[in-house]
């Protein structure tokens, strides 16, 4: 393998609905490949303590990635590389200033321009520490303190954006009091897309890991347990969010 993961969930029961995974990858081979970000219904903030393009451009050592159904690709510019990409909610930038969830969709910023010198003191601190559970650590904590931010009403729409990552088909139920149009539009506000892209990128992802760790699994079955309505609807848009046919992913991509 051309690079080394290592995948964790963080060990604050209170971060669960928000911090998704800390993926931490790295490698000294000189041949070093291309990586992917694939369409996701996760937001990301990546820390690049080695020289390292994002979209064929120099990245900031902290870079914020927002929800996406375009591809990104992470370069290495040196002959090593030492990454963390942490998946989350997108509420998590709002949290900090009065960045909007909206604006971060399919767009990719300096992580300076959301938390501050705050994440550079991080940044910093992961640097000079290469053990991948110390790092863990200061990541809960750093992810901890900005939780005190979060109101009722965006906690009740991250655990709907959960709920329909696991299950892309879920059914809303609607009081007399609210419509599904306004409910869609608070999502965006808060999430950074509405119900129906957000459920779009829930059934690639489901499709994505089904494909990579499940590698005998039929293509109809793996388009049924992902919501897709039908087998031309899943081959459609898993090629056009992917770029490769769905019979050929499973075997050319990792996490």
């Amino acid at each position: 393998m051309q690079y080394h993961y290592e995948v964790n969930t963080p060990e604050k029961d209170l971060l669960l609905p928000y911090i998704y995974q800390y993926i931490h990858f790295s490698s000294s081979n000189e041949k070093l490949l291309q990586k992917n970000l694939w369409p996701s219904a996760n937001a990301s903030l990546i820390f690049n303590f080695k020289k390292t393009k994002l979209n064929d451009k120099l990245s900031p050592v902290a870079v914020v990635v927002g929800l996406h159904d375009k591809i990104h690709t992470i370069q290495p510019d040196e002959n090593d590389i030492d990454t963390i990409i942490i998946h989350c909610s997108p509420v998590v930038f709002s949290l900090f200033n009065s960045t909007k969830s909206s604006s971060l969709t399919n767009n990719s910023i300096d992580a300076k321009d959301i938390f501050g010198e705050a994440i550079n003191s991080l940044s910093i601190a992961l640097q000079l520490n290469k053990n991948t559970k110390e790092r863990q650590n200061m990541l809960d904590t750093f992810f901890i303190g900005l939780l005190t931010s979060i109101t009722e009403q965006t906690s009740c729409f991250t655990k709907l954006a959960r709920t329909i990552q696991s299950d892309p088909e879920y059914k809303i139920i609607l009081g007399s009091e609210i419509s599904y149009r306004h409910l869609s539009r608070m999502f965006k506000q808060i999430i950074g897309v509405n119900i129906q892209t957000y459920r779009r990128l829930a059934r690639f992802e489901l499709a994505k890991q089904l494909l990579i760790n499940e590698t005998n699994a039929s293509l109809t079955g793996v388009g049924y347990q992902s919501g897709y309505y039908d087998q031309a609807h899943f081959a459609r848009e898993f090629k056009k969010l992917s770029g490769l046919t769905a019979k050929y992913f499973g075997p050319l991509c990792s996490v």
